[in-house]
């Protein structure tokens, strides 16, 4: 895990007004911090993935019982955190034929830092004009 008091979730159950809401209430009743949330599937069933911080006191098991108990989840599980899975991420942004060579010197240099087991991932955004681009750089800081 990337911290001890870090737990990464996949809950997957009802697509309806209030299951986030039923989520959320019992981890605020572990003391838990929710500091990542992505809800990457939709439709009659969907997928939240949340990233936890929890309290020295709370068990990541005792977590994980009370949100298996709920009604509108058909599972939880516990997965990699982001940080395991992406490590630290580095976003280029621009467009045109020389942010592609910086994409191009960064993915290189992450390459290199990757082989002896870091992990770093590299995103491009293609954005062209300066409030667009001001925007984006706002968005993702």
């Amino acid at each position: 895990m990337a911290s001890p008091n870090v737990v990464a979730l996949a809950c997957t159950g009802s697509d309806q007004p209030g299951t986030l809401h039923r989520i959320t209430e019992v981890i605020l009743a572990h003391g838990g911090n929710i500091s990542a949330v992505d809800i990457p599937e939709r439709g009659d069933r969907a997928v939240v993935h949340l990233e936890v911080e929890l309290d020295a006191e709370t068990t990541p098991d005792r977590l994980l019982a009370d949100l298996r108990a709920l009604d509108v989840l058909d599972s939880v599980e516990l997965v990699p955190p982001m940080i395991e899975v992406f490590g630290k991420r580095i976003i280029v942004v621009g467009g045109g034929a020389q942010v592609g060579q910086v994409a191009v010197g960064a993915i290189s240099e992450a390459d290199r830092h990757n082989i002896r087991g870091e992990k770093i991932s590299i995103d491009t955004i293609p954005i062209v004009g300066e409030a667009d681009l001001a925007a984006a750089v706002r968005a993702v800081a």
